[in-house]
């Protein structure tokens, strides 16, 4: 039996497999099945502050009549937000008492002071590290590209000196410069990336005439950005990069490490199928015995770019380039 086990955010893996956030990962009884089948660690479903305020929105209009007075509306407020805020730390607690795999909470929210809020209690309640779900969405002309970059490294610092757990960013892809992004976060302190994000994406029924949406689940041939990504970047930064999006098997998370990842998070294909992590990880003790690897680190960022002899590979775009070949 070969050395399943990876290092991710300093913390120690039984094996390169993370639930990602979502609806597995929701309460106690799916956190312990999510170990029972095998994962390395969990990520708890994310807190989200704008969820938080449309419910508590919500429960306003329902009690608008004992609401007249403005103290008391901001008083019923304010419960209403703790009410949430505990409820999610209760279930950050019962995962830490019942499991033995890390536990990673997850937090997304617009307010600066409200990150920091949940961090320190998040901390205080047991997690072992905090992902960070961040993508702002540019769409105003006047803002320049420049100017998100240097928002979104704004924050990296004010969350990095929020804790002093782990701290992991989920990012997008819609950055100018990638690259850039990953270098200057690793220079912050944040301790890993995980790419990438899969946001919310927008639709129209045409025969509605109304906006809907695509759905969030992923196809397993949506992984090619991640790959290329973990490939460039794995050899010129310290910190962990978890592979995300489009990881349905076995194959494609050797491929991930071998690009250099140091973990890979799974939702959908674990959405439809709970034995995955285990068919997962069989598959890649069977494939690491054929190599005779015997730990993770032994091929772990064999096929970086650094690594491999036509390491310009994972720069090429255009089709024509790849497939010709070369750098005409």
């Amino acid at each position: 039996m070969a050395d399943l086990s990876t290092s991710y955010l300093g913390l120690k893996l039984r094996n390169p497999i993370i639930i990602a956030s979502g609806p597995k990962t929701g309460n106690i009884e799916s956190l312990k099945k999510c170990e029972q089948n095998g994962a390395g660690a969990v990520v708890l479903k994310s807190i989200f502050e704008e969820q938080i305020e449309t419910e508590v929105g919500k429960q306003l209009v329902e009690h608008s009549e004992y609401l007249e007075h403005s103290d008391f509306s901001e008083y019923f407020e304010n419960v209403s937000k703790d009410y949430y805020l505990e409820k999610y730390l209760q279930l950050l607690k019962d995962a830490k008492r019942e499991l033995s795999i890390p536990v990673i909470a997850s937090i997304n929210c617009s307010d600066l002071s409200t990150w920091e809020d949940y961090i320190s209690s998040f901390e205080k309640a047991g997690a072992d590290a905090i992902e960070l779900n961040y993508y702002p969405i540019a769409q105003d002309k006047k803002v320049s590209g420049e100017s998100v970059d240097k928002a979104l490294f704004k924050f990296a610092k004010r969350m990095r000196k929020s804790t002093t757990l782990p701290v992991s960013i989920k990012l997008g892809d819609n950055y100018s410069s990638i690259a850039n992004i990953i270098s200057e976060l690793d220079k912050i302190g944040i301790n890993g990336l995980v790419l990438f994000n899969r946001f919310f994406r927008p639709d129209i029924n045409i025969e509605t005439e109304t906006m809907t949406h695509l759905g969030g689940i992923s196809s397993f041939n949506e992984y090619a950005s991640t790959l290329r990504w973990i490939a460039l970047m794995s050899a010129e930064v310290k910190c962990s990069l978890a592979a995300n999006r489009g990881i349905h098997d076995a194959n494609t998370v050797i491929k991930m490490l071998l690009a250099g990842a140091a973990a890979c998070q799974i939702c959908t294909i674990y959405l439809k199928d709970e034995s995955i992590v285990k068919t997962m990880c069989d598959e890649l003790n069977a494939w690491m015995e054929k190599k005779n690897y015997k730990s993770i680190s032994d091929f772990q960022g064999k096929m970086a770019q650094e690594n491999i002899a036509n390491g310009s590979a994972w720069e090429r775009t255009q089709y024509m380039k790849t497939l010709i070949g070369g750098d005409k």
